[in-house]
């Protein structure tokens, strides 16, 4: 229970999602709140037509919320079908009802974005040319890296997937993870194959570098430049990726790290270990 707790109602009790949510559920709510119902609408009663809605709604989300990697991801998508359908109702009710509707999502938008992950991680950020130069300069070390933009929700969706990966994998000396901006670096990211268009499903895109060269990434693209849908959850990540089997074979081969003092070289090696 204290574990469901943290790991899926404490994340939720952030202005962001509770405001998103009460936004999302308007519509129902100031239907059954006396006198303030007999002040919005004609009716406080649900119409045939208002339930059909609420059944295309479910419908929907239900569809679209297979591909969720996250449960916040789950919850915003709800939100977001839900707020779509709310203006449809708003807008049955009159112009008025839909106008302040709508001006509040967009306060709620500009105001309070989707909050920043800011938990723990094992993971390396890079800059301009210093990802493609360090992944090439040790061959003896695989690398791990997620191309994103900061203005992406799937990419705010996947940052904490990552770095729980991170958490679990990192902290081997030849076995490291990375996050690389791509809006920030396009030119960069181009010659990796990944575009940073706003339309792009590459956004954000895992690869992985062994011996220097990219051995696999997700999502997948074939040789006509299509990009493959993808769930980009911790579960798919690590076992597309075969994490554990790599964890294995990087941890049982540490990286020795020979470092000058004087005229002494001290032969530093992996200490830390992962359980």
């Amino acid at each position: 229970m204290e574990q469901f707790f943290k790991n899926r109602i404490k994340p939720l009790i952030q202005l962001h999602y509770l405001t998103n949510i009460a936004l999302a559920s308007s519509y129902f709510l100031l239907k059954n709140i006396p006198h303030v119902c007999e002040y919005v609408f004609e009716s406080c009663l649900l119409e045939w037509r208002e339930l059909e809605i609420l059944m295309l709604l479910v419908i929907s989300v239900a569809v679209k919320t297979r591909r969720a990697s996250t449960w916040l991801q789950l919850i915003s998508t709800i939100c977001t079908f839900s707020k779509a359908a709310n203006v449809v109702l708003y807008w049955r009710e009159g112009p008025v009802q839909v106008f302040f509707y709508c001006l509040l999502w967009f306060l709620h938008f500009v105001f309070l974005p989707q909050p920043v992950y800011k938990g723990p991680e094992k993971v390396q950020y890079f800059r301009s040319t210093n990802l493609e130069h360090e992944v090439k300069r040790d061959e003896r070390i695989t690398w791990l890296v997620c191309f994103y933009a900061p203005w992406s929700p799937p990419c705010k969706d996947f940052t904490p997937v990552f770095a729980e990966i991170s958490n679990k994998f990192g902290g081997l000396s030849s076995l490291k993870f990375a996050k690389f901006d791509a809006n920030l670096y396009p030119d960069i990211a181009k010659k990796f194959n990944i575009s940073t268009s706003p339309l792009s499903k590459q956004l954000p895109t895992v690869v992985l570098f062994e011996k220097g060269v990219e051995t696999k990434r997700r999502p997948f693209i074939d040789s006509k430049g299509k990009v493959f849908n993808y769930v980009m959850s911790y579960d798919n990540i690590v076992k597309d990726f075969d994490l554990n089997k790599i964890f294995f074979e990087c941890k049982n081969n540490p990286v020795v790290v020979k470092a000058v003092k004087g005229n002494e070289y001290e032969e530093n090696k992996e200490n830390k270990k992962i359980n």
